[in-house]
């Protein structure tokens, strides 16, 4: 029997639900892998524990008591579960490159292409907090290269701002020319590394 492997749905939130059966406060309920396997968990706390190993059964768990005794529920009730839990998640991170010319702050032609991509996905979020971080080759002087990869992060902040982003949701760091993608060997890598990476979250 696989153990410990089966997918959990995890909830800490007070969910209102049509139908007497709906599990309330904390629970936890076991789901089927995607090749329809099921493997076994312990649910427990300060006061016991319970161990669940059939698809769709729940255990609710009192701040009070030991986890009570499992039962299971209707696949239409679980979907509705999982449905409203994962919509309650936050948007997942999105990682970006933007990449520049040689000594150049000015994005080329295709990551201006790229950003109005990015920027429709950021104005489809409620709330966004993005990360800038500049990059350079490692041609010239050190110091140069980690002010060259502020000035990069900071124009594209500048251009988020022209865009209506609030500037209070973008941090921007440079890390010049330390940490390059896939080493620095050759004209070819030192372009890639003439960057910033954007991480939206």
């Amino acid at each position: 029997m696989p153990k410990f492997t089966s997918k959990i749905l995890l909830s800490v939130l007070f969910l209102v639900l049509a139908g007497c059966s709906a599990p309330r406060g904390n629970y936890v309920i076991l789901l089927p892998e995607d090749d329809g396997s099921v493997g076994e968990v312990s649910v427990r706390n300060d006061a016991g524990v319970q161990t669940i190993s059939s698809v769709n059964t729940v255990v609710e768990i009192p701040s009070d008591k030991a986890p009570k005794k499992p039962r299971e529920l209707s696949s239409d009730l679980v979907a509705k579960l999982v449905a409203e839990t994962e919509a309650a998640q936050p948007p997942k991170p999105l990682s970006f490159f933007f990449f520049f010319g040689f000594d150049s702050a000015e994005l080329t032609e295709e990551s201006n292409v790229i950003f109005e991509s990015v920027l429709a996905e950021i104005q489809t979020r409620e709330t966004v907090d993005i990360s800038l971080i500049g990059h350079t080759d490692t041609i010239g002087a050190s110091d140069y290269n980690k002010e060259l990869g502020l000035r990069r992060a900071g124009n594209l902040r500048d251009k988020l701002i022209e865009s209506g982003i609030n500037a209070s949701s973008i941090d921007i760091k440079s890390l010049g020319e330390e940490n390059p993608l896939g080493g620095d060997e050759g004209q070819g890598t030192n372009a890639f590394n003439r960057r910033v990476d954007m991480v939206l979250r």
